[in-house]
């Protein structure tokens, strides 16, 4: 009796809501659309989103079997994922015994309130930050687990999920290390570790998969959970998930602009004071923007929304979060990547659709899957935004809370600091080559720097924290000298480092290589440069590469001055080399291998294992990435 009441509740419900959904055109907008939300009320909350981190910090009162599950990340893509798994696991069904697996939620940085003796599953998701190292929270994790000599872990069963991009050399190096380190360790492998390019979702969700169909055989000991995780996880300084609104008190353009080629770039500056945030010269502001306002109201009317359908923040929202719902416009705003499209949304829309020729071009797109290996797919997925996938598949009309729950988050940029703290510890400026392009004949904005340049005016403020660059610092002996190498942008920590040698009198070097398109367009703080230059705390040389008919670069004026780059190096010079990884680095790579070669008589392989050593003692560092 009471089955066929629950079922004819449920076809009343599905009725009520197809009603709501077709009685507007199938569309968003209008009041239907507000009212499905509002009368959905519980109805969709185990496929919503829950923005609260509390239910991450459960300390469990009933013995268990205990699963740790870590997370090292710089961007928030590891906590993303591991957040994904805590759940998956915790929904596992109750075992013969009648106990329950009981997911711990740790961040890389809390990693000493573990107690590894007590451990019996260390599930890791742990990403690659620039070329090579491990995420700044997880750093002293990471130098501990491989660092620490008396330590066997043959108790431990583990997986490790390493999240990197393949444009990098040194690709998922940190997660491939601890991988073999606790093999080393002797702890039993769960599953084959994954590499992860790039979140490549598919990757991600088969490893999960893979480790949710063994953990039900694996033999934990159902025990009291130790781990008190709200007195670990309690942090009440500013950071990446809870950010300070910082003042702009400085904005200023840097470059001449002509024509539609030539380069935008502006000088900013933030306000600290009364954050407590301290940084080096080296390290990098973290901003939070939001998006273009014109583009948020072209998705809307893609989705034929009003933008006040209220809907949940997401997971990732950063601090404060908001109190109840927000409107669709706001999280669109503030918290959804309107660039970079999920695959998982062709997905989404391919089903949704009520066009048959939309659905067989979806299904054409995914023939291959969602991986990265479906070229087809990924190129599609390159050159198509958010706004151009809705308008491809303009006739699907999936739930609004589904569509939001397969799009990307909004990210933070990062932002190497161009000042010293040695001379304002409470002011961190930044430069930002500001982005405007077309894609598909529609003019578009890049998200950061158009915020920064066209929306943030000076005295307003913007969510702001410190990205911590322990691998890019100036020598603790002043008598060394320095060679720095950063064109365009890659010039900010330079601005830094010359600014704190002057200051602290260092008797050593100060040697630039900069390079820009043309002496007066483009020389980025060309007044403080020439300045430094004329005074003697810094010897300049700059490429123009568009001022003459032969391109001239960065790495050109390097083979010119082997000799003086020689003698430096051996007198123990370090090297800084600061922009983009793709190509730039690449060829200033192996300028210096050229130079090793030519002036220190060396053959490839040695000049190989010469720069690999400068790196290895830090003395040619890198601070590059991927456009």
């Amino acid at each position: 009796m009471w089955l066929y009441l629950l079922c004819g509740a449920t076809l009343l419900i599905a009725y009520v809501l197809h009603t709501l959904l077709t009685t507007s055109g199938s569309s968003y907008g209008g009041n239907s659309l507000e009212a499905f939300i509002s009368q959905e009320g519980n109805l969709a909350t185990d496929k919503m989103i829950d923005r609260s981190a509390d239910r991450y910090l459960v300390n469990y009162t009933d013995a268990g079997k205990q699963v740790l599950v870590m997370f090292g990340t710089e961007y928030g893509c590891s906590e993303e994922v591991a957040k994904k798994l805590f759940d998956s696991v915790a929904s596992l069904p109750l075992d013969g015994s009648g106990a329950r697996l009981q997911p711990r939620l740790v961040n890389a940085r809390q990693h000493s309130a573990v107690d590894w003796s007590q451990e019996s599953v260390l599930l890791l998701v742990i990403s690659t930050s620039g070329d090579g190292v491990p995420p700044t929270d997880a750093r002293d994790f990471c130098d501990w687990m491989l660092g620490t000599k008396d330590m066997e872990m043959s108790h431990l069963h583990y997986s490790v999920l390493a999240l990197g991009d393949s444009n990098y050399p040194h690709f998922c190096r940190t997660g491939r290390s601890l991988d073999k380190r606790l093999t080393d360790l002797r702890a039993t492998q769960l599953v084959p570790r994954s590499d992860v390019d790039q979140e490549d979702w598919s990757v991600i969700d088969s490893w999960i998969d893979a480790v949710l169909n063994v953990l039900p055989v694996v033999a934990i000991e159902a025990t009291l959970d130790y781990l008190s995780l709200d007195t670990v996880s309690c942090d009440q300084s500013y950071n990446r998930t809870r950010p300070f609104m910082a003042t702009m008190t400085v904005k200023r353009r840097l470059t001449v602009q002509e024509t539609e080629e030539d380069k935008e770039t502006i000088h900013c500056e933030f306000e600290l004071a009364g954050s407590d945030l301290t940084f080096t010269a080296g390290d990098a502001l973290g901003i939070y923007p939001q998006n273009n306002p014109a583009e948020v109201g072209a998705v809307l009317s893609a989705l034929c929304a009003s933008g006040r359908e209220l809907v949940e923040a997401p997971s990732w929202a950063y601090q404060p979060l908001p109190a109840g719902k927000i409107s669709l416009e706001e999280a669109l705003l503030k918290y959804y990547d309107l660039k970079h499209v999920n695959p998982e949304l062709v997905k989404l829309l391919t089903k949704h659709t009520s066009d048959k020729t939309e659905r067989v071009e979806g299904e054409r797109l995914m023939k291959d899957g969602l991986s990265k290996n479906n070229i087809i797919l990924w190129s599609y997925l390159h050159s198509h935004e958010v706004i151009d996938v809705l308008k491809s598949f303009h006739r699907a009309r999936p739930p609004l809370h589904l569509l939001l729950s397969k799009m990307k988050g909004l990210q933070p940029r990062y932002y190497s600091i161009a000042s010293s703290p040695v001379l304002d510890p409470e002011k961190a400026s930044v430069t930002a080559a500001v982005v405007r392009y077309s894609l598909h004949g529609i003019p578009r904005t890049g998200v950061t720097t158009t915020y920064l340049q066209d929306r943030l005016e000076v005295n307003q403020s913007c969510p702001v924290f410190i990205s911590h660059n322990p691998d890019f610092r100036l020598p603790s002996n002043n008598d060394l000298s320095i060679i720095m190498i950063g064109p365009g942008t890659g010039i900010a920590p330079f601005l830094a480092f010359v600014q704190e040698r002057i200051a602290t009198g260092a008797s050593g070097d100060n040697l630039l290589y900069f390079g820009c398109r043309h002496r007066d367009k483009d020389f980025l703080y060309k007044s403080e440069l020439e300045t430094w230059s004329k005074n003697g705390s810094l010897r300049l040389r700059v490429a123009f590469s568009r001022d003459q008919d032969k391109k001239v670069y960065v790495q050109d004026l390097l083979r010119k001055d082997t000799k003086n780059i020689w003698r430096h190096l051996r007198n123990g010079a370090h090297i800084y080399v600061c922009g983009d990884a793709r190509h730039m680095a690449h060829d200033v790579h192996q300028a210096l291998t050229d130079v090793c070669q030519e002036q220190g008589n060396m053959g490839a392989e040695q000049a190989r294992r010469f720069l690999l050593g400068l790196e290895q003692v830090n003395r040619y560092q890198k601070d590059v990435w991927v456009t």
